[in-house]
């Protein structure tokens, strides 16, 4: 598969930039037509529990170690022992997947309000869930499509291959944008129920579709794996050695996502999880559009350099990917902030009104403060997952899961500050996780680059300050000189992109001016 090269991550992370985009433009329509037909309802929070517990479960059982452990041991078969050796490993993965996901998914879909139960446990109305018990039982199923498609994704990254597993989110969006556009039509036509099964099942079919269309490009690396079960081949029991760690972590996980979805259903009845939902979408946009890209194609490069003591190599590649997050990540977190009303005014219409406007821009203001952090831990984790060693960070994940329950329950439930609270534990979850990873990384490679990750920051700062101050001025000259915000939709997005196009601009047009050392991977050639 070729020797690494850190020169291919900058292009690397630039296809899948631009895949990205066209994948968040699809989804920003997706969320557009799903807040026009169910907007800040039961029905939305009903949706977003059922539709976000199949991926938490996927993760919690075999999501973790296919993550970090797949990749570097696919890498190290196919290596020593050739082609038809790692084509017997992924067969042997996919039929354990098809076996233990296969029968989670048969669980969730027969006792589906006790795995509903899990969200909403300190909710006092359990009858308030119900649809989302329903919705699951059709959501179920996805279970075993992210299992599936998360090893077709490992491996053709392993091969450099990242065109389809970022552009098969496209083919996701447009499935589910449909079924959201037929939902009025259909519940006028056969009542509420039936337009709740069409959503359900698009949701259903989109992710099989974003699954199966990594398929016919496996071909092409010469993968065709035949579908077995052995418990004994030794690349399984490296997976397994490598990925029990990971376990741990995404228990935490869970655990603290269903005790704050439980929370905010506490301290905001009924809309609480939709308010997380809507606020996320734009939280995770420049994570996706940059951060994402970027970890997945450095990740490949580790994993080699790992595999060949080139720890030199790691420490340097680290450090660059820690400094590069924070560079990109802090100028958009200062955008969140200063754009947070406007973005989700492009959600107004249908039933998305200006009240729920109001509630997701105040949680997306506070949320927005995690996501330098946010970048850096999924880093983390991948650097971790390369040196083949996950106790640590699972470890530290306990620590920082016990924090962020502990600041929700305590700030946000018991002394009553409600839903900014719970976007600030994510601050605690993150400081504590990137802190302990760090200082073990710092004397594993025997030393870290700080004055990189301190320039990126720094830099970071100071240009997504000038940046955000100087879309926040443009914004508002178009709201005292043009028209006020709420017109209409177009309107509003106009305003939104000549007001960012303005931020991006300042921000990255002077690092590239000053030539800044985080953005010229991104825009060499060879």
């Amino acid at each position: 598969m070729g020797s690494s090269d850190y020169s291919t991550v900058g292009r690397s992370a630039g296809l899948m930039t631009i895949l990205t985009i066209v994948s968040r433009v699809t989804g920003f329509i997706r969320t557009w037509a799903m807040a026009a037909a169910i907007g800040m309802s039961l029905l939305s929070s009903s949706y977003q529990v059922a539709n976000n517990l199949p991926n938490m479960l996927y993760e919690l059982v075999m999501g973790g170690m296919l993550v970090t452990a797949f990749l570097p041991v696919y890498m190290g078969v196919r290596r020593e022992q050739g082609r038809e050796a790692s084509n017997e490993y992924v067969g042997n993965l996919l039929g354990i997947l098809l076996l233990v996901l296969g029968g989670i998914s048969l669980l969730g879909t027969v006792f589906a309000p006790g795995f509903i139960w899990t969200q909403s446990f300190l909710s006092g109305d359990g009858g308030s869930m119900d649809t989302a018990a329903f919705m699951f039982r059709f959501f179920a199923i996805q279970i075993l499509f992210y299992g599936l498609g998360s090893v077709f994704s490992g491996v053709l990254n392993a091969h450099r291959d990242y065109f389809w597993s970022t552009f098969a989110p496209v083919l996701n969006n447009v499935i589910v944008i449909a079924s959201f556009m037929g939902f009025a039509p259909v519940s006028a036509q056969f009542g509420e129920r039936a337009g709740i099964i069409l959503i359900a099942a698009g949701t259903t079919l989109g992710v099989f579709v974003q699954m199966a269309c990594q398929i016919p490009a496996l071909g092409k690396h010469g993968v065709h794996p035949h579908i077995h079960i052995d418990f004994k081949d030794p690349a399984l029991r490296q997976t397994i050695a490598l990925g029990i760690p990971t376990l741990l972590a995404t228990v935490c996980m869970f655990v603290s996502t269903s005790i704050t979805n439980a929370a905010a259903l506490v301290v905001q009845p009924e809309t609480g999880p939709s308010v997380i939902a809507y606020a996320r979408l734009w939280y995770t946009l420049p994570y996706a559009l940059i951060a994402a890209s970027l970890s997945t194609a450095l990740y490949t490069e580790l994993s080699h350099d790992a595999q060949e003591k080139d720890y030199d190599s790691v420490r340097t590649g680290i450090s660059r990917g820690v400094a590069q997050m924070l560079f990109f990540l802090v100028p958009f977190a200062l955008y969140l902030i200063v754009f947070a009303r406007p973005l989700n005014m492009i959600y107004c219409a249908g039933k998305f009104d200006e009240s729920g406007v109001a509630l997701v821009s105040e949680f997306l203001v506070y949320l927005a403060f995690s996501l330098p952090l946010y970048g850096v831990v999924v880093l983390m984790q991948k650097s971790f997952s390369a040196l083949l060693d996950m106790k640590p960070y699972s470890r530290y994940c306990l620590y920082s899961a016990i924090g962020q329950a502990g600041s929700v329950l305590l700030f946000g439930v018991v002394l009553g500050f409600g839903m900014p609270a719970i976007a600030l534990s994510y601050v605690v979850d993150y400081v504590i996780l990137v802190g302990c990873s760090l200082w073990w990384l710092r004397r594993r490679l025997r030393g870290l680059q700080v004055k990189s990750i301190l320039h990126g920051g720094f830099f970071g700062l100071l240009l997504g300050g000038l940046g955000a101050a100087a879309g926040a001025g443009v914004m508002w000259a178009l709201e005292h000189f043009v028209g006020a915000l709420g017109g209409s939709i177009l309107i509003t997005l106009g305003y939104v992109c000549v007001a960012g196009v303005v931020s991006l601009a300042v921000t990255f047009g002077l690092a590239v001016v000053l030539k800044m050392p985080e953005v010229s991977a991104l825009i060499r050639r060879k």
